[in-house]
This record gives structure tokens, C-alpha cells and sequence, in this order.
């Protein structure tokens, strides 16, 4: 920029502007020396470039009359080779756009495989705008660079006015900007509060082993030289190993067609791997030697096994293989793109299902981004295809099945297709996953096999209060996560989205045939389905499934359902659990309850929490009648049975949680089943009363408490006839039925 010496007011009015919009890089003590907008900001560039730890500094600044100087450029010694300011300048014009009135905050974006952030600034009341660019290769970039820069700012101030002859400036500004001080501070504990939180248990997600732990894992692997440049693993491999570090150093990057996102960096002292690892699925990250040294590579067989017997180990390993896939996941750094429309069916049902299997992808609503809808126009992609699923590089899935969404992104790859294990287990529910941690831990070839997402009903439930040791509650996805990691750890294979059609039990050990014609082997079994909602007979659902109709309520839901008015079908706890979570964000929670009153289906505690609260309007002895709308659901109108009187609501989504059939269509005629088709077990069995049914008892010995009508075949949770529908008593069948296997095994 020129400089008018003419004109030293307006510049210093300028750059106090500056201040008082905390554009982040500011240097008072130039501004009270009459430097020129350039030299003020490249001298302090080179001060944040040290002090913060940058790979890069950008600054530009254009006044009101149009006027631009080059831009301010800093790099750090290592970024190598050095690009041109103006390749980097295009780029931010590209990346922010011409419209400054409609720029963010900040956004990140990765220039030559370096993460980098752009902080775009409205300066001033005369149309003045700023670019301020810093990249680093710290994880909670950028958040605690504004905080950082904050601070500088107010640093550099505080010389500059020491050194001011102005004392009425030097009181006016340093007010200001205490207050700007304050202001800001508070802005940022808000908006990062979260962020903060993650940045605490740093240390849990990258934790350096003592040399006393490293010494005890040698024993379980192998020690070797990694190279620099090396890449250990890519995305898309499976069955990779863990590798501790022992002298090397690494970079953890996701491709991406703009070049490389950084994750995080590894020193030596620490480990690879997340969760999916533990699960035998395909990573979605890669690792890359940025300094050669020895390492300690610990094959999958060789990690469960040191997780088994070191509890120690255990314990930090997979604390932090758990919160680095939950970093994954808040940071949508998946190997999965999801393009598609909030108002699609198929759109919410791949990411409930993404996002109950704890898989981490990123989502692109159409709605909301001309630039993809524009470009799915260009290649005649119909509205029937959406949504577009992209991940692995090489895939491209239009409005893909639940299953072939499984398969593509390898949450299946481990299973080994017609094995025979000694315990299968049908539906991973609370007490189907309690079967599967105590059948695994035990010693026993565990497989698990769940049609759509772990945790059954009880995972769709936002807050469980009344389960035993967690005083401030639990959410169903937390318990099913844990549950499911903990299982995996003793080695237990799951596979998802996937559902049994048959079960052939002629002679042992037992087949189950799968929907897609797979069939594994089973020496015991334990069937843990659970049940479905009921679907009300006034009315037609299937016409707005998918477009309004909800069976859960999870944080998707709740998101969707911000600020509007919702209809909660159902007297049950589950039913009640959802009116509560959902009564935080929805402007108006309608319950619908069947019954006089709630007191024979619901808990206590839910029942005070619905009464108490202003958002939710119980109506009992009311029942849907009538659901309108083109498209997509647009009112919903329900009936007092004792008065008559049609009430009629405008809404979006209704939640239907009433009653509950077991799903139990694939045993008819294989095991016995009471007459609303729940699974008869142990003394339940009406053997001694009908000697002449077509199921009779082969063995001499009677039944087990859990055991059905076929040997070795047990029934625990829900789907049981006669059990407690409670996440507690299903947990502890499940746990129970385990010790049966053993029994039946000893059999064989």
C-alpha cells in the first residue's frame, strides 16, 4: 500500500479499526511509529510464525479506494519448496470467494498436503476486508490460534501504548480493547466449549508409553527399522497392525482429492490405531514415517492378545482407540462421503446407520449446496438415485442398500463366510452384546450377527437413567459402543446388516442361512432379536416412511426436529425417554398414549420428568386417525376415544414407539413360541402338558432356564417370553445364557 504521510490519521484509524474487529495480527507499536499498513503486518507475521508454531502466515489488506498490496507471505523453514505468494494468493481468492459479506468465520482447507485455516475479516466502516491465513499441524487448529492470536494481540498492545506519548489514546484503547478482551474470550469458551474438552484429553488420545509399558509389549511383537517416507499403512487395508514407536516419528493424513488433511502426529512413545482396528475393519487413515527409527509392530492377533492379558496396556490402548475414533467421527474425517437431501428416506437411513455404527463419514446436503447439486444435475443423476455414496477412491454407490453400504465400506471383511463357530449369536441388543462379551471373554468362537445397527431398541434411546451405575444416565449408543469395543477386544466377530431368513436345525451343528445365501455353522446359539414397534392400524405409515415417520429418536433426529413441533406415539419407557430428549430442541412434544394413564408402562422417574416439563403435552385415551401431506408429512390428526373430539397438528415427524412383536418370523415351525410369538424357554416350555405337539423334547435331560425347545438354542432379552423389557434384567440373560453354552458344548 502507498503511504500518505499527509494522512497519518486515517492510517492509524484504520489499523485501530483492526483492533476492535481482532483481526488477529496487530502491532500498535508500528502503528505510534508511523509504519505503513505492510510493514506493521509483516513484522508481526514473523512473530506469530515463531510464537504459535505456524507452517504459514497470509495476510492481505485492501483499502476502501481498491488499492491492494502484495500480499504478506511467511513460511517456516520446514515447508519445502517454498510456493509463490501469488499461487497461494489465487487460491484464497478461489477458496473465499468475491463476496466478503458472506464469508465465514473461518474455514480450513489444504494447500500443498498442509492443513491450513483462513480467517476472512470484515474490517472497519469503509469496506476495508482482510485475509488472514495460518496454517499448522496441530489438531485443535484453529480454534486455539484465535485464542493464541488473542492474546498476542493484546501483548503487542500493551507495549505499543507504554510507549505512547498520547495518554487520552492510550486510555481509550486500552479500554477498548479490555473489553474486546473480555468479549471475545467469552465467544470463544462458548463456541469451542466442546472443542476445549477434546483439547484436554489430548494427552488420553495420544498418550506416550512409559518404557516400563514398552518394555512389556515387546514380548507380543516384533521390533524393526521403519524408513523415512515409509508408508505403514493406506486407507481401505484390513487387519493392519499396531505399531509402537520407538524411535521413529509419524504423520497420521486422510487423502483427499485436495491433497492430504493432517490428523495428527506421532512422537516416539507413541501408538497407531483406533477402534476400527480392534474391530478388524478397514482403516481410513494413513501412516507415514516422517522420521526413520526403530518401531514395535504388533500383528491384530498379537494386540488382542497383549489387551487380554495386560490390563495395564489395555486400558490406555483402547481409551485412546475409542476417542480417536470419536475424533474421526466430530471431524467427519471418514472415507465417506454422503451426498444427499434431508428430506430423502434413503438419505436419513445411511447415515442412522453410518452413525449408530460409529462409522465416521462426511455429510453434503443438497439442500443447502447448489455447487454438488448443480454438478449431479450435470451427470443426470435422478432424485430415485440420491443419495450418492463416495468413499474408498474407487467408489460410487447410487442410493446404495443398507447391506452393499456395509460391504463397500468393509464393516464385514473380518467374517469369515460358512464357518463354524461354537456360539452365534442373532441380534445385538443389550443382551445379545453381554452374550457376546462373556462368550468371547470366555474362550468361545463368537460371532455376531445384527440386521441393521448394535444396540437393538434400547440404542435409538437418548438417555437410560435407571441403569445401574451410571447416576447421570447413559445413552443407548454410548452403552451399545462400549459394549461392542469390549466384546471385539476378547475377539468376538460381528457381522452387520445382515439378517438370518432361516434357521436349518436338522442335524447339529446348526446352519444359518443369511438374506444375501451366505450360511455359517453354529454348535449353540442364542437368538437376542428383540422386538419391533408395533404400526398403528388407523393409520398408513408406509406412505410417509422414511418422509416423517421416525422409530428412534437420536441426535439426527433431534436435529431435524429443531425448533418445531413433534408427535411421540407410545406409553412405554422408550416412548417417554424420547418426549424428554426431544422436548430439548423441538419447540412442542405432543405424547400420544393409548391408556388412561402411565403408570402400568412407564418408570417413575420418566413419568415426573413428562409431567414437569412445559414442552411435552401428555394425551391419554388418544389415537391416531388420519396423516397428510404430497410429499413428505405435513400434519398429523389423532382422536380422544372417550370424547370423540379430532385434534389436528402441523407437523414434520412423527415418532412411533407403541408396542412391540417379536421378531421371531424365522423360527416359526423351528422352535416353540407363545401365541403372540415370543420364544418359550426353560420351565415355559408346555412340553408335560401337550405330549403330542410337533416340537418335542429330544433329550432326557430338561430344558435350561434359557433354553428353547431346541437344544443348544437360547432365548434372551426382549424377544423372550416372559422376560422384564428392561436394558438391566436383558444385559444380565444375556450374561446368564453363556454359562448354559458352556453346558450345552460339554454335550457335543
Amino acid at each position: 500500500m502507498t503511504k500518505h504521510p499527509e494522512r497519518p490519521a486515517e492510517e492509524i484509524k484504520r489499523l485501530q479499526r483492526c483492533i476492535n474487529d481482532l483481526v488477529g495480527i496487530l502491532a500498535l507499536p508500528a502503528i505510534w511509529t508511523g509504519a505503513e499498513a505492510s510493514q506493521i503486518v509483516g513484522t508481526l507475521s514473523d512473530s506469530l510464525l515463531l510464537m504459535l508454531q505456524l507452517d504459514l502466515i497470509f495476510v492481505r489488506l485492501r483499502g476502501s479506494s481498491g488499492e491492494a498490496p502484495d500480499p504478506v507471505v511467511r513460511f517456516a523453514p520446514t515447508w519445502e519448496p517454498t510456493p509463490q505468494p501469488q499461487e497461494l494468493a489465487e487460491l484464497i481468492d478461489e477458496w473465499l470467494g468475491s463476496d466478503s459479506q458472506k464469508w465465514p468465520a473461518a474455514i480450513r482447507k489444504s494447500f500443498r498436503g498442509r492443513e491450513i485455516c483462513l480467517i476472512p475479516l470484515r474490517l472497519g466502516l469503509h469496506g476495508e476486508f482482510g485475509a488472514v491465513v495460518a496454517g499448522s499441524q496441530r489438531v485443535d487448529f484453529p480454534q486455539q490460534t484465535e485464542k493464541l492470536l488473542l492474546s498476542v494481540a493484546a501483548n503487542q498492545a500493551a507495549i505499543g501504548l507504554q510507549e505512547s506519548t498520547s495518554r487520552s489514546a492510550q486510555r481509550q484503547v486500552a479500554s477498548h480493547l479490555d473489553q474486546l478482551v473480555v468479549q471475545r474470550t467469552a465467544e470463544l469458551a462458548a463456541t469451542n466449549e466442546e472443542l476445549m474438552k477434546a483439547v484436554d484429553v489430548d494427552t488420553e488420545t495420544r498418550p506416550v508409553l512409559t518404557q516400563v509399558e514398552i518394555d512389556r509389549a515387546r514380548a507380543y511383537g516384533r521390533v524393526r527399522q521403519a524408513e523415512v517416507g515409509e508408508v505403514l499403512y493406506r486407507p481401505g487395508e484390513v487387519g493392519v497392525p499396531c505399531f509402537i514407536l520407538l524411535s521413529a516419528s509419524l504423520e497420521i493424513v486422510q487423502p483427499t482429492i485436495n491433497g492430504e488433511r493432517l490428523v495428527f502426529n506421532l512422537c516416539p512413545g507413541m501408538f497407531t490405531g483406533e477402534a476400527g482396528m480392534i474391530a478388524g475393519q478397514r482403516t481410513v487413515v494413513q501412516a507415514r514415517v516422517m522420521q526413520g527409527g526403530e518401531i514395535l509392530e504388533l500383528r491384530p492377533e498379537e494386540l488382542r492378545t497383549l489387551v487380554a492379558r495386560d490390563a495395564g496396556l489395555s486400558k490406555i490402548l483402547l481409551q485412546a482407540f475409542i476417542l480417536r475414533r470419536l475424533m474421526l467421527i466430530n471431524r467427519q474425517l471418514g472415507n465417506v462421503v454422503v451426498i444427499g437431501s434431508r428430506h430423502s428416506a434413503d438419505t436419513l437411513r445411511l447415515r442412522e446407520f453410518l452413525g449408530r455404527n460409529g462409522h465416521p463419514y462426511t455429510y453434503v446436503d443438497l439442500d443447502s449446496d447448489d455447487t454438488s447439486r448443480n454438478l449431479l444435475d450435470r451427470f443426470a443423476i435422478s432424485i430415485s438415485e440420491i443419495p450418492i455414496v463416495i468413499g474408498n477412491g474407487n467408489m460410487v454407490l447410487r442410493n446404495p442398500s443398507t447391506a452393499q453400504l456395509a460391504d463397500s465400506i468393509g464393516l464385514n471383511d473380518s467374517i469369515n463366510k460358512g464357518s463354524l463357530y461354537d456360539l452365534v449369536i442373532v441380534g445385538a441388543g443389550p443382551a445379545g452384546l453381554a452374550a457376546a462379551v462373556y462368550g468371547a471373554s470366555e474362550g468361545l468362537d463368537t460371532l455376531l450377527i445384527e440386521s441393521h445397527a448394535p444396540g437393538g431398541q434400547a440404542g435409538t434411546s437418548s438417555k437410560i437413567e435407571n441403569y445401574l451405575g451410571f447416576e447421570t444416565g447413559v445413552s443407548g449408543q454410548e452403552l451399545a459402543t462400549s459394549a461392542i469395543r469390549q466384546a471385539q477386544k476378547f475377539g468376538a466377530k460381528m457381522a452387520l446388516a445382515r439378517a438370518i431368513v432361516q434357521l436349518r436345525c436338522q442335524r447339529r451343528p446348526y446352519e444359518l442361512l443369511m438374506d444375501d445365501g451366505t450360511v455359517f455353522f453354529a454348535r449353540t446359539i442364542v437368538v437376542a432379536t428383540g422386538a419391533s414397534y408395533n404400526k398403528p392400524t388407523t393409520v398408513t405409515l408406509e406412505r410417509f416412511a422414511g418422509r416423517g415417520i421416525h422409530y428412534g429418536a437420536t441426535h439426527l433426529e433431534a436435529q431435524l426436529c429443531e425448533d418445531q413441533e413433534v408427535i411421540v406415539v407410545g406409553g412405554g419407557n422408550s416412548a417417554g425417554q424420547a418426549a424428554v430428549f426431544l422436548s430439548q430442541t423441538a419447540r412442542k412434544v405432543f405424547m400420544l398414549v393409548r391408556g388412561a394413564d402411565l403408570a402400568e408402562s412407564m418408570s417413575r422417574y420418566l413419568i415426573q420428568r413428562i409431567s414437569g416439563n412445559p414442552s411435552i403435552e401428555l394425551l391419554c385415551n388418544s389415537e391416531l386417525c388420519r396423516l397428510d401431506g404430497e410429499k413428505d408429512l405435513e400434519e398429523v390428526s389423532w382422536v380422544n376415544k372417550q370424547t370423540g373430539q379430532v385434534r389436528s397438528v402441523s407437523t414434520h415427524h412423527l415418532f412411533v414407539m407403541a408396542g412391540a412383536s417379536p421378531n421371531t418370523n424365522w423360527l416359526q415351525g423351528r422352535i416353540a413360541l407363545d401365541e403372540k410369538g415370543f420364544i418359550l424357554t426353560g420351565r415355559d416350555l408346555p412340553l408335560a402338558i401337550d405330549p403330542d405337539r410337533r416340537l418335542p423334547w429330544p433329550l432326557s435331560r430338561p430344558p435350561y432356564m434359557l433354553e428353547s425347545s431346541l437344544p443348544g438354542v437360547f432365548a434372551v432379552g426382549d424377544v423372550r417370553a416372559g422376560s422384564i423389557k428392561r436394558v438391566a434384567s436383558a444385559v444380565g440373560e444375556g450374561s446368564t445364557s453363556v454359562s448354559m453354552v458352556h453346558r450345552a458344548l460339554a454335550e457335543l
